[in-house]
């Protein structure tokens, strides 16, 4: 059974990676899809396998995946708001030209320490954002790299490429360009 940490469309997702043919798949509530899911990857006599996202290449380790908890929903709501609250002060932190007056903090190391141990969760937004700012921080001896999956990956680099734009042969382009004047 696909454990219920797997939302909808996580499930369609999976679909769409493995190209699995179950019809009207996007019409069916959550319980529906899941079940359908189930069964269809269990009639299967094998997969096409994922070296990209879910880095799954046979059957077994699929429905084993499917059964487990999702590994992108870890946290707890509880867990999140902390965490999203942790973020903030870092944020605050950083804008305020890394004084540490202006935050709750105690010492810079405590923050590194905290940021460093939250950079797992890289798929955050929020947790990408103050580790950027962070990392542009002068009393910061190693640079912070936050961990991003795959799929977290995959998805930032669309949004990159659907950045460009051409009308009737005018080029648009959302980059970052530096103007000096002599």
């Amino acid at each position: 059974m696909i454990n219920k940490s797997f939302s909808k469309g996580d499930m369609l997702d999976i679909i769409r990676q493995f190209n699995l043919d179950i019809p009207n798949c996007n019409n069916m509530d959550k319980l529906k899809l899941s079940l359908t899911l189930w069964s269809h990857i269990n009639n299967l006599d094998k997969i096409i396998p994922d070296t990209e996202i879910y880095n799954l290449n046979s059957k077994d380790e699929l429905l084993k995946f499917l059964s487990s908890q999702n590994p992108d929903k870890i946290l707890s709501v509880k867990d999140r708001t902390k965490l999203m609250e942790y973020c903030k002060e870092v944020i605050i932190y950083c804008n305020n030209d890394f004084n540490i007056d202006c935050c709750s903090f105690q010492t810079v190391e405590e923050i590194h320490i905290q940021t460093a141990d939250i950079a797992i969760h890289g798929d955050i937004p929020s947790v990408r954002r103050a580790i950027k700012l962070l990392n542009k921080d002068t009393k910061l001896k190693d640079k912070i790299k936050p961990v991003i999956s795959n799929k977290m990956r995959k998805q930032m680099n669309l949004k990159k490429s659907k950045k460009s734009k051409i009308y009737y042969g005018l080029k648009i382009k959302n980059e970052e360009f530096i103007l000096s004047f002599d």
